[in-house]
């Protein structure tokens, strides 16, 4: 056996394991603390039988081989008769042509406290990143709901600016006439000009209302439930009571959903609603399906009314839009388009003159998640 060469270190202060090792991997020497560790002599048996087999017998012929390693760091596993020890870092420092030392690098208290220090932030950061994803989110629904919030008033403040300025006009112009009235005017002229005047009231209130409505419609609640799409349009039909030059054939396969009711009620309602007064002057039809797409439920109702023209198409879902002056507020597909964009879904109309037309509703099959205020956050 091989004399072991000298190492410059108390062995026997030396808190890790020090072996001296022949070329051939037989220990020739040792500190004692790999015995402590392994409950058995060490010294005379070759490292191949102290190794973990599965783990390093194949990196302990590498080092044997690797005759310029001299301060390379190696981490070896050695075996116990019931258990793996845990790995330590040695280095294989070479001493001559004859043998070397193998040194364990023993645990420093410091590294050892830097190191849960390390595990310690990293798990902070790593709850930090969570946050951060999650009020990403938070912010992104945030900030759509901001615009479509902004689009809503834009919408408003046309409204105010222009519709509303007719019915002004025409009060401001007739109160003109009973403050100072032309000659020869009679008391009944003067009776319908106040008749007007509370007309054109009437009407200014009722648009104010319905834009409030439109302001305030697809705001996203809590309350959700179950809804069979099929059931709530048979309620709905049976509500509007179509007249009887009108049939209304609803597919007989629907799903069902989980969303707040009323919204999706008064979409459906709306449209059907719609459908029924534009309808043509006989065999109106109007066919009604509904499918599961995805996350998404495709409600679709086909007219053979009067259609759209394209030109028009895109201005039919502004508030108080109509084609047909004095019938209706004009609320209806803009109500639609609000509530139904509201609830992170969405609406298109395919359409041509005199060809009928058809409006697709996608509408989430359970409910999108929607801004909430920072602090229930």
């Amino acid at each position: 056996m091989s004399a072991a060469p000298p190492l410059h270190v108390d062995l026997a202060r030396w808190p890790g394991i020090v072996l001296g090792v022949a070329p051939d991997g037989d220990v020739v020497a040792s500190n004692g603390r790999l015995e402590e560790r392994l409950a058995r002599p060490v010294v005379g048996r070759n490292m191949t039988e102290l190794l973990d087999a599965d783990s390093s017998h194949a990196k302990w012929a590498r080092i044997a081989r690797d005759d310029d390693a001299t301060t390379r760091t190696w981490e070896l596993v050695f075996a116990s008769d019931d258990r793996l020890l845990d790995p330590g870092a040695f280095s294989l420092i070479r001493g001559d042509a004859t043998s070397a030392w193998l040194v364990e690098h023993p645990p420093v208290a410091r590294l050892t406290e830097m190191a849960a220090t390390v595990d310690a932030v990293n798990a902070e950061l790593a709850g930090a990143q969570r946050r951060v994803v999650i009020e990403q989110a938070r912010l992104a629904r945030a900030l759509a709901e901001v615009e479509r919030s902004n689009r809503a008033l834009d919408e408003f403040a046309h409204v105010v600016s222009h519709d509303l300025k007719a019915p002004v006009r025409a009060i401001r112009e007739y109160a003109g006439l009973l403050l100072d009235p032309p000659a020869g005017s009679t008391d009944d002229e003067r009776i319908e000009d106040i008749r007007r005047i509370q007309e054109l009231s009437v009407r200014m209130r009722r648009m104010i209302d319905d834009a409030l409505a439109y302001a305030r419609a697809g705001q996203p609640g809590d309350r959700v439930e179950t809804v069979d799409v099929g059931e709530l349009l048979r309620e709905v039909v049976e509500f509007l009571a179509p007249p009887p030059d009108v049939t209304i054939q609803l597919s007989p396969a629907m799903p069902s959903i989980i969303t707040e009711r009323i919204p999706f009620e008064q979409v459906i309602r709306n449209l059907i609603a719609n459908a029924i007064s534009y309808r043509r002057a006989d065999g109106a039809r109007i066919d009604v399906s509904a499918r599961e797409d995805g996350a998404m439920c495709e409600l679709t109702v086909a007219d053979n009314g009067q259609g759209i023209a394209p030109d028009d198409q895109s201005r039919i879902w502004r508030l108080f839009h109509t084609s047909r002056p004095g019938e209706g507020s004009g609320l209806g597909l803009a109500m639609v388009k609000r509530i139904v964009e509201g609830h992170q879904g969405t609406v298109t109309v395919r359409s041509a003159r005199g060809e009928g037309s058809t409006f697709v509703v996608r509408w989430p099959r359970t409910p999108a998640p929607h801004p909430v205020p920072r602090s229930a956050a």
